[in-house]
């Protein structure tokens, strides 16, 4: 199983992209606001990989299998995927001259922005988590309504507006009410998985406990009454990698964001994200990302 791939999306701001059949490689639209250093290739977006913004996908064309913490989706036109940050996930894509679709990611401290000013979209938020899905579908009209506030971004990013930043960001804001707004949208149909409520609970209390330093799998299939080579293979079944590489990437992608934060020394972080000392994540961090924490640290101090 090919590693997943950490792809640390903006530092403030957001990005929206294009994937379809006029443009295979490059985005939609230009960054807009700063962006750290392009860690990504295209290709990581069809493999195992994991943002540290939340990122929604809008789905537009073509046939797609979508796998989301455990979940797997078919997607058809106007699903709406909400991936939280460090999610793992991947698009399985089986014709990609009719694949087609849109990505908004954005950071955190703009999300908190968004939230702070709409009590609305932050509580349409908490009951989308509820319902133990990462896809809604959009009425048509309303699908229609967030490509055209998109485009309009896009009109002025490319006039250059984009040194007037509350319009845009205004307009990026209207676009997300409209997705996590309850009547713009109806459940979605098309998850291939029965939900598995206590591999949900799993999922809970491992990202409850994913700091502590003896989180295990002896720990967590005692806790939930389970044979340990049971789960083994329940766990690596379903969420597509073994559990103590699960546990290791959810780990090295908090590490990331406190390394860019830069508030802690790099020993402190490995500590605080669960590892037991500062060489095994130094080991697991350059195998992981090949470059080491410090180098990483450096960059974004540049």
């Amino acid at each position: 199983m090919k590693p997943s791939d950490l792809i640390p999306v903006v530092d403030k701001g957001f990005e929206i992209n294009y994937f379809g059949k006029k443009n295979h490689s490059q985005g939609w639209f230009k960054k807009f606001n700063e962006s750290s250093e392009d860690f990504s290739q295209w290709e990581s977006l069809f493999q195992l990989h994991r943002h540290d913004v939340l990122e929604v996908l809008v789905f537009l064309n073509g046939e797609c299998e979508f796998f989301c913490e455990g979940k797997t989706y078919s997607l058809q036109r106007g699903d709406v995927v909400v991936i939280p940050p460090y999610a793992v996930h991947k698009a399985t894509v089986k014709q990609m001259d009719s694949y087609e679709r849109i990505i908004v990611s954005v950071s955190e401290h703009l999300m908190a922005d968004f939230l702070s000013s709409s009590p609305s979209m932050k509580e349409n938020i908490i009951n989308q988590k509820t319902q133990s899905s990462h896809v809604l579908h959009l009425h048509e009209k309303k699908l229609q309504d967030v490509h055209f506030l998109l485009n309009e971004i896009n009109h002025k990013i490319k006039n250059e507006e984009e040194n007037f930043p509350f319009t845009i960001n205004y307009q990026l804001f209207q676009a997300l009410q409209i997705l996590f707004d309850p009547e713009s949208s109806m459940p979605n149909l098309s998850n291939n998985n029965k939900l598995d409520q206590r591999f949900v609970s799993i999922l809970e209390y491992i990202e409850l406990h994913l700091t502590e330093p003896d989180l295990s799998l002896d720990k967590v299939s005692t806790h939930f009454h389970l044979n340990k080579y049971y789960f083994s293979h329940y766990f690596k079944k379903n969420m597509n990698l073994p559990f103590y590489r699960y546990v290791s990437l959810k780990r090295l992608s908090f590490a990331v964001t406190m390394i860019k934060q830069n508030q802690l020394p790099i020993e402190e972080v490995a500590l605080k994200c669960g590892f037991l000392d500062y060489s095994s994540f130094y080991r697991l961090f350059k195998k992981e990302y090949n470059l080491s924490p410090k180098k990483l640290q450096m960059e974004y101090k540049n």
